[in-house]
Order: structure tokens, then sequence, then C-alpha cells
């Protein structure tokens, strides 16, 4: 079944640093260069959701980071997404952190860890449910 793993950083740029880690080793993993977006907090306040469209990205995976960020950020509300991890991502977007996003299929979350686990942060994990993208499911 498809998961979210969120790994929260108490730096802006350290999520964006470990998702450039997992491009690094898509090929290895392997994981699709879509399935990857950092959420930043700066330290106004404001939040920024990151992502990296690839040639061949499909408008799903466009759709799929946006409704994550809106529900992460309570912005809405879909039964997919577990509302313990919903708040305990949201309590550590902290002014001044970040997130990295990576949504699995078949990969193990073992070999995600692994590849960036000099950065230390801390993993939440949920499985998704009808809403992740047809690349997940198919990869499951």
């Amino acid at each position: 079944m498809p998961e979210l793993i969120a790994i929260a950083y108490t730096e802006e740029t350290v999520a964006a640093q470990a998702a450039a880690e997992l491009h690094r080793c898509a090929a290895e993993i392997p994981l699709d260069p879509d399935a990857v977006s950092v959420i930043v907090a700066e330290k106004n306040g404001n939040h920024q959701l990151l992502t990296s469209r690839h040639p061949g990205a499909t408008a799903a995976w466009s759709r799929f980071w946006g409704l994550i960020f809106s529900v992460v950020m309570n912005e809405a509300e879909p039964s997919e997404l577990d509302l313990s991890f919903r708040q305990q991502v949201r309590g550590l977007l902290l002014p001044g952190s970040s997130v990295l996003l990576v949504a699995i299929g078949r990969e193990t979350r073992g070999e995600i860890l692994a590849a960036v686990s000099q950065y230390g942060g801390k993993p939440l994990f949920c499985s998704l449910g009808a809403g992740a993208p047809d690349a997940l499911s198919e990869s499951a």
C-alpha cells in the first residue's frame, strides 16, 4: 500500500538538502523523482511547498502535493490522511524548520530513511489511500 513519509528538520534548508540526496539516489532505490517534496516553515511564519517537476511528470503529482500541503496546513480535510499524522507534521513546522515528504509505493521505507540518515530528522509515517497518484498504486 502506498505510504507517505514525513521527516522533520529543525532548519529551513535541511529538508531540501535531503530531497536533493534522494534525487541523487533515485535510480538506486528506485524512487520517482516527483514523489518528493519539501515544506519550508519560514522564520516570518509563511509556509512554502517545494516540488521538482521532471520531464514526463503528470498533473496528478501536482494535484497530490497541493492536496497534501492543504491538508497539513489545515486548509482541507480528506479522510485518506490520518488526523494524528497531519497534526504531528503541522506541529513540527515551527518557524525556521522544514519537512521532507516522500510518497512511496513498493519501495521500502528503510531504503529512503537510509539514504537521508546523515541529515537526522524525525520521521513520521502514514498510509495513503485512494488519493495517491496512479504511479504509486501501480508500484505498490
